[in-house]
This record gives C-alpha cells, sequence and structure tokens, in this order.
C-alpha cells in the first residue's frame, strides 16, 4: 500500500502541501493539465526552487488577476463539479471545501449554506486544494500519515480583523488533532492546510513502517528560525520493523493477497535503446513491476510486449504515459490477483562487508534467502571479485547465521 507521511514540523498551508507533492515527484505537466479542467481562467501557475535554512524545497505561486472574491460552498462546488476532473478528485475537493464551510458556520454561529469564503474562495486557494487532491491522487497515495502539527503563535490579520493563532476557523479543524507550539510568532497552519490534512489524516504522530521511495519539501513563504518547509514522505506501507530491527512485508506466515491491474502493449517499432529509460520512468512513477517480453508478431515482425503491474486506482496515469512516451496506439488491460508470501529485509555481516538478503518465509518456514543485487555489485566492485562469486558467498554465509545448513532445508 502506497502511503504519504507529513511532517508538519514547521505548520502546513495549501501551497505548502502543493509544493512538497511537485517536489517529491508529481509531473508538473500533468497538474498543470489536470488544474486546466476547472472553469477557472486569469492565473498562472509557478514554481521556484528555494532554500529555507539550508534545506531545499518548491515553491507554488498561483498568479491570479482576480481581485477580493467572495465564493459560497455551492459556487465552490458548481466550480469543482463542472469540470472534467475524475470523480474521485472531485469528491475529495468538494469534502477539504466541506470541512471548511462547516467549521466557519460553528464559529460564526450560521449554515454551512450562507457561509461566503474569504480568502479561501480565492481562486489561489482553489488551485492549491484541488492541485493538492489532484496530487495525492496522481501519486497513488492510498494513506495519509501526519506528525503533530506545529501551529505557531501570536495574532494574525485576516478578513475578519486581527486573529489569534491558531485562527478559529483552523483551530475548529484541528479537533482531536495533536498541537504545540514552539513560540514562532506566526500562522504557521492556514485554514486551507488543516483542512487537507484532516480530511485526508486520521492517525497523526510518528512515522509509520514503511520503506521511503520519495520525499518533497514544499515552501512557505516567511522566513523563520526553523526552515519553513513541510515535509512529505512517500512509500510502501510495512506491516512491521520487528524488535530486531529487520523489516518485514505481509503477515508473518501468511500468504499476502492483493488485486491490481496488468497493462500491456506490444511494440515493433521503437528505439529498444528507450525502454531502459522507460522502465525507470515507470517504476518511479509507482508502477509495482514492469516487465519485457520478445514476441514473434504478424509477417514475422520481432516485437516487445511493454508490462505494467499497477494498482487499480493509477489507470489513468499509466495508459496515459504509454501513449506519450511510445509508439503503442493501444493497451490492453486486465486484472489479476497477486498472491505474495511475506518475507523481510535483513542487514548480516559478512566476510567482505554488510549486505542486505531478502529472507522469504512460508507457514513459519524459510522459503528463499536471495543476496540483494546493489551490495553484492558494490562488494565485488570494492574487493575486485567476480560478482557470481560475492552472490554465492553471501547467500551461504546469510544461510549459515540462519543456521539454515543448505538450500535443501528450505524445501522441507
Amino acid at each position: 500500500m502506497r502511503i504519504a507521511y507529513f511532517h508538519c514540523f514547521a505548520g502546513i498551508s495549501g501551497d505548502m502541501t502543493l509544493g512538497a507533492l511537485v517536489d517529491a515527484g508529481l509531473d508538473w505537466e500533468q497538474l498543470q493539465t489536470d488544474l486546466a479542467k476547472l472553469p477557472l481562467t486569469g492565473y498562472q501557475l509557478q514554481r521556484e526552487k528555494v532554500i529555507k535554512k539550508g534545506i531545499s524545497g518548491t515553491k507554488v505561486h498561483v498568479l491570479t488577476e482576480e481581485g477580493h472574491v467572495h465564493r459560497h460552498l455551492r459556487d465552490v462546488r458548481e466550480i469543482i463539479n463542472s469540470s472534467t476532473l475524475p470523480e474521485v478528485v472531485k469528491e475529495k475537493s468538494i469534502q477539504v471545501f466541506t470541512r471548511l464551510a462547516e467549521a466557519e458556520a460553528k464559529i460564526h454561529q450560521t449554515s454551512v449554506d450562507k457561509i461566503h469564503f474569504h480568502e479561501v474562495g480565492a481562486m489561489d486557494a482553489i488551485i492549491d486544494i484541488v492541485g493538492s487532491v489532484i496530487g495525492l491522487w496522481r501519486l497513488g497515495i492510498e494513506e495519509v500519515y501526519a506528525s503533530p502539527v506545529h501551529t505557531g503563535t501570536g495574532f494574525s490579520e485576516c478578513a475578519h480583523g486581527i486573529m489569534p493563532v491558531p485562527a478559529p476557523a483552523t483551530l475548529e479543524l484541528l479537533q482531536g488533532v495533536p498541537v504545540y507550539s514552539k513560540d514562532i510568532e506566526k500562522e504557521l497552519v492556514t485554514p486551507t492546510g488543516a483542512a487537507i490534512i484532516t480530511t485526508y489524516c486520521q492517525n497523526f504522530g510518528n512515522m509509520p513502517p514503511m520503506r521511503v521511495d520519495n520525499t518533497g519539501y514544499g515552501a512557505g513563504g516567511h522566513d523563520l528560525v526553523i526552515p519553513n518547509l513541510l515535509r512529505v514522505t512517500i512509500g510502501e506501507k510495512l506491516d512491521h520493523v520487528g524488535s530486531d530491527g529487520h523489516i518485514r512485508y505481509g503477515g508473518k506466515g501468511h500468504v499476502h493477497q492483493g488485486e491490481a491491474l496488468m497493462m500491456e502493449a506490444n511494440i515493433d517499432d521503437m528505439n529498444p535503446e528507450f525502454y531502459d529509460y522507460l522502465i525507470n520512468k515507470f517504476l518511479k512513477a509507482g508502477a509495482m513491476d514492469v516487465f519485457l517480453r520478445k514476441i514473434q508478431m504478424k509477417k514475422n515482425r520481432p516485437a516487445i510486449v511493454l508490462s505494467l503491474l499497477i494498482h487499480t486506482h493509477q489507470l489513468e496515469t499509466f495508459y496515459q504515459q504509454i501513449f506519450s512516451e511510445t509508439t503503442s496506439i493501444g493497451v490492453r488491460v486486465y486484472p489479476v490477483i497477486k498472491y505474495m508470501l511475506p518475507y523481510e529485509i535483513r542487514t548480516i555481516q559478512t566476510k567482505l562487508g554488510q549486505a542486505k538478503v531478502k529472507v522469504a518465509r512460508y507457514q513459519d518456514s524459510l522459503r528463499n534467502v536471495a543476496p540483494e543485487y546493489e551490495d553484492c555489485r558494490r562488494l565485488a566492485e570494492e574487493q575486485q571479485i567476480p560478482l557470481k562469486e560475492v552472490y554465492d558467498m553471501i547467500k551461504c554465509e546469510a544461510y549459515q547465521q540462519l543456521e539454515v545448513n543448505s538450500c535443501l532445508e528450505i524445501k522441507k
């Protein structure tokens, strides 16, 4: 399961969220294409790399010609619903704005329908919220976790005048969320940021066990005594990390089952040098697996079957990438069920140095031990020993340390 962890050490806002997702790998051109599906004009989306206390991050700017506009929830809902965005994006975006409206209505003792948004109804706020929803969807995020939220302190000027920090609506949105302040006299959490994180996240605390794939930093506008950044870490959720420090994927002793999609395209007219680039691109975009097969097509033309194993929600992302990055004009898609043995990654000390090995089990019995290729390659280069010998030596030592005398024992 693909998850994201929001580290809100300098708070959170809509533009920081969007910047962090872009910094973590959200395709910039695709984001602009998606946002263009909203019936909004008169704005420009820009990004820049900035440095906050020595850490680089991405700052997203929404430049707009729009003046101070007050919109009701129904106006925002109409803008979103009249777009051609996927339904899942529309629903989640409206859910964020509805949370905002409910918080404002409670503070002002009125109904949701009568609430008119000030800052959060402006075009830049709509772009920030819908863009963040698009980003989480495009990156394939299935669950969101977050740290306790740093709110800041002091006072801030808004449409209603000078208000204490956090603003009343922000504090209402943060009900039930662990928060803290480190005496930084700035508004670190905006209503937009609070609405986004509380809509998506139900678990606030330490980072859950995960395999980290990407990290992004979204920059805020002010310069603070701490890095004014929101950090988003994206990766694969792990079942747990044992007390011995070893990472375990899948339930103990049980086969892990999951649903996925297989995408295939037959390609007979593309430069084969492109495949290395494509495989890396698809894997970085979140594909679970990418592989190639040689086939013979009509008129005996040699060709390649490009196969991608993906999550069900990633279908649109990957067929768009296949059509734009390859010469294929058609893809096949069919559902598959994955059965996977639970496994763990162990770091062992060998005669050649440290190396990671993957250890798979079934019904509490050892089934396979495989040294990690990158570690084997590194040790082969360092020790000037043939790679195949390094692989065999590490595998043998792994068996010995796991108290397995031979490869035959794993089949018992």
